[in-house]
């Protein structure tokens, strides 16, 4: 969520580019605004609780102006029994004072201790045996974590349960030095490796044939090849995959993706 700042300062911006008066909110522009209150709160660095809900729109001059639309019904959740309950337990954690601090989680969600627990949980190995040859497979399945560090560890322990060849595709690393700090020390080269950022790939790509990727680039939305787009990988060549997307209106089109590079200048529109 955005400080109540940023709205207050592009409200004041419309209103005198539409020569509106205070009265008018975005200049008479209409703007719709999509939030959940119960979830992430505008970032204060180093504020308290008080500092961080004051920060929220709903404490913004603007607020008492807008048109408050309230959804009752999540269109996100599958019209099921079981599904039901778990949303009344989400809303609970917010609305349930019994449910703040240690929270116990409801016995029909699976526990686990350790990563394989895990993987064999959502990956057996019979599903990832299927996945080399059955491209719907893997479809709606997916690991969320909290670090890239973690991804990586889950991406490497689930590639090397699946059968089939392994390819390691290693990244060349290298820093653009400006001509002012030429005299800089460099970066090691063990350095650049350990990077893990969410906007580029991992400096070691392990892959194998059924394995799911995901597009970090907008090579051609036209043809469905759009950042965040999911794929399988049908063949591995030294200078492109052949891939089959996942999901969505372009479900099982075969594509290829060419090696290319990512210069440091890009990463700022990443």
């Amino acid at each position: 969520m955005q400080h109540k700042a940023y709205f207050e300062a592009v409200n004041r911006i419309l209103n005198d580019v539409c020569k509106m008066d205070d009265e008018q909110v975005f200049g008479g522009i209409p703007v719709v605004l999509g939030s959940d209150f119960a979830q992430i709160l505008p970032v204060i660095r180093c504020g308290t609780r008080e500092t961080t809900i004051l920060a929220c729109i709903r404490h913004s001059t603007i607020w008492s102006r807008p048109k408050v639309l309230y959804l009752r019904r999540s269109i996100c959740v599958i019209p099921s029994d079981a599904n039901q309950v778990f949303l009344t337990f989400l809303k609970d954690m917010v609305s349930n004072p019994h449910l703040h601090g240690q929270l116990q989680l409801p016995r029909y969600i699976h526990h686990v201790s350790t990563i394989d627990q895990l993987c064999d949980q959502l990956y057996p190995q019979a599903l990832l045996n299927d996945a080399v040859n059955s491209h719907r497979s893997l479809i709606g399945r997916a690991i969320l974590a909290f670090c890239n560090e973690t991804v990586n560890h889950f991406n490497n322990v689930l590639v090397d349960r699946m059968p089939g060849q392994e390819h390691r595709f290693e990244a060349v690393n290298y820093v653009e030095i400006p001509e002012d700090a030429a005299e800089a020390e460099p970066f090691a080269v063990e350095y650049l490796p350990s990077i893990t950022l969410a906007s580029i790939p991992p400096s070691c790509l392990k892959l194998k044939i059924g394995v799911p990727v995901i597009l970090l680039r907008n090579l051609s939305p036209r043809e469905g090849l759009c950042n965040g787009t999911r794929m399988r990988v049908l063949g591995i060549q030294q200078t492109c995959l052949q891939v089959a997307i996942m999901g969505g209106n372009m479900d099982g089109k075969i594509c290829l993706l060419p090696k290319s590079s990512l210069p440091p200048r890009m990463m700022t529109f990443l």
